[in-house]
């Protein structure tokens, strides 16, 4: 069984439907790559996955469990934006440790822990911590979004167009880093 099913799903915005029919099939620890001009459903398709949309018709399972209607704070699902959509007014360390906060309550160690332990496998130096956004390259905070993303452990990490804003070589870079990590971690991964 899939770990996460999209079956004959048709989504859209208003009277537009972006898909039509649509199926996918993703298998635990799979890196899969959705590829398709601008304006094919690759952002819809993420944006189903995470929660942040309703398909008008079809189904989302996960994990054998209808996913269609469960809200997004319901899904242990990451999500790395393309324009980084971190908090401004918070630091590294802050922004790394948000989701930690909400779920280990008032464990301050276990949540320092998350944050050490994914700011190091995105290859940030911790003399960063304390840094805001407005502070740092594009590449550091598109790796702080990802590490974001992922300090809260999540079953899948969807990333829509991550490299999009970033120079070629920081590009690059990136690509091979998040490789590394699915490596790592096994993750499963749709990128977009």
């Amino acid at each position: 069984m899939a770990l996460l099913e999209l079956k004959g799903i048709t989504a859209g915005y208003g009277q537009n439907v972006i898909l039509r029919d649509f199926n996918l099939n993703v298998e635990r620890g799979e890196f899969v790559s959705l590829l398709g001009s601008s304006g094919c459903g690759k952002t819809t398709t993420l944006r189903l996955i995470a929660g942040f949309s309703e398909p008008m018709q079809g189904t989302i399972s996960f994990d054998g469990r209808d996913y269609t209607h469960v809200p997004l704070h319901k899904r242990n699902f990451g999500f790395v934006f393309q324009s980084y959509a971190l908090f401004p007014h918070m630091t590294v360390a802050e922004n790394i440790a948000y989701v930690p906060n909400l779920l280990n309550k008032k464990d301050k160690a276990r949540t320092k822990a998350a944050v050490a332990k994914w700011l190091a496998i995105v290859g940030l130096d911790e003399e960063l911590l304390q840094r805001y956004p407005a502070e740092l390259s594009g590449g550091q905070q598109q790796r702080v979004g990802i590490a974001r993303a992922l300090a809260a452990s999540p079953e899948i990490l969807l990333m829509d167009e991550p490299f999009g804003a970033v120079d070629e070589i920081t590009r690059a870079s990136l690509q091979q880093e998040i490789t590394r990590i699915h490596c790592e971690t096994g993750i499963t991964v749709l990128l977009s």
